[in-house]
This record gives structure tokens, sequence and C-alpha cells, in this order.
């Protein structure tokens, strides 16, 4: 059975930032790694982890990353005639950004997108040169 490559375009129901990163990251993969049709569900989990970074960078520019709650006072008609703070909070994206980051690292590695994991899979693709060039010989342990 052959394993198929990644496809070039992304799976329908993918939409907005993710789409515009499956058709950036596909590319490279395939240049530059061994991954394939099996990693498509990794793919499509940096694709999305990717998008959820971006969201939760856009809250945290429109909104910081701590906002205001105040409580509101309103006379009989409705009207607000005073607020009073009530709490600072977290932007939540904060912790969304934070997570996100953190698994597109991982999902990164796995598909061998840093650069230590590049090495690592390098080193899996050179083939073993039997310690010819280490200083203490080859490998015949039958002389002990």
């Amino acid at each position: 059975m052959k394993i198929k490559d990644l496809p070039d375009e992304p799976p329908k129901y993918m939409e907005g930032i993710a789409r515009y990163m499956w058709r950036r990251i596909v590319p490279m993969l395939k240049e530059n790694s061994f991954a394939n049709e099996m990693d498509k569900t990794l793919v499509e989990a940096l694709c999305y982890n990717y998008r959820a970074l971006r969201d939760s960078a856009k809250s945290i520019d429109e909104h910081g990353t701590q906002f205001e709650t105040f409580d509101y006072f309103t006379d009989d008609n409705g009207k607000i005639v005073d607020k009073e703070l009530k709490a600072i909070k977290k932007n939540p994206a904060v912790d969304s950004l934070d997570k996100a980051t953190k698994n597109i690292r991982a999902i990164s590695s796995e598909l061998g997108l840093t650069p230590q994991s590049r090495a690592d899979l390098l080193k899996l693709s050179d083939p073993d040169d039997d310690d010819e060039d280490s200083p203490f010989g080859g490998d015949d342990d039958d002389e002990f």
C-alpha cells in the first residue's frame, strides 16, 4: 500500500485563516519533511491552532490583556446615573493565545517544522556509518 502525499488543497470545511495556513504549510512539508497523508490530522490541528492564535491576538489588540467590569446604577427611567468599578479581569484570549502557541510548537515539532526537529529528522535519514570515524574504532565487540 502506497502512502499518499498530503493534499495541496485544504479540506472543504476548513475556512479563513486556517485554509490560508494549510496552503502555506503543506508545500513546505512536502518539500522538507517526511509528512504524508497520515499526518493530515496533525496538519489540520496546526492550522486550527494558528487560527486560534490569530483570533486571540486580535482580541488582545482590541480589548487589551485585561478589562474592567462595572456595576451600573440607573434611575427609575432606566437611565444610567452612575457606575462603580467592580473588577479587573484577564482577557480569556490571553489563555487561548498561550495554549494555541504551545500546541503549535508541539505540532510543529512533530511535523519537523522546528530547527531541532529538522536536525533530528536529518540524523534519522543519514545512513549509519558503523562508527568508522569513532576514535575507539569499529564495533567489534568480539575482541574483548
